[in-house]
């Protein structure tokens, strides 16, 4: 079993999505780290130990998907979260597709991102690779 000094990693551009996800799940006892771009986020330090990614799907430079895509070639353990202003069917069943754990529609509130950090985590820990702090 591994612990982890950071539990999610957030990449989104915008400054009141990466703020809202460090103060509600920062409430909670969860660390958070968090990038405003693609290049940023794959360089992260937290990238290589955290328990989980949220990701916007619009990104400046290289897209979600292509973070997803490096993401899954470098931690293919860590679930992966698309998050996105940009919600089709179609996108939600690329990501899927493309290895992401869950898919969330922006504007989400503080209940639904727990909720569904919660559940990820969960499913992680029940699978023995992480140890909740």
């Amino acid at each position: 079993m591994t612990i982890h000094a950071v539990d999610v990693l957030v990449i989104d551009d915008e400054p009141v999505v990466r703020d809202a996800v460090r103060l509600v799940l920062g409430h909670e006892g969860f660390v958070v780290e968090a990038a405003a771009d693609a290049a940023a986020g794959l360089a992260h330090p937290a990238l290589a130990e955290c328990r989980m990614l949220l990701c916007d799907l619009m990104l400046p430079g290289a897209g979600g998907f292509e973070v997803l895509r490096r993401v899954r070639l470098l931690r293919p353990d860590v679930p992966v979260v698309m998050i996105t202003g940009y919600a089709t069917d179609a996108n939600a069943e690329r990501a899927m597709l493309e290895g992401a754990t869950a898919f969330l529609a922006k504007p989400f509130d503080d209940v639904e991102l727990l909720n569904l950090v919660r559940q990820v985590l969960a499913r992680t820990d029940a699978h023995g690779e992480d140890v909740t702090p």
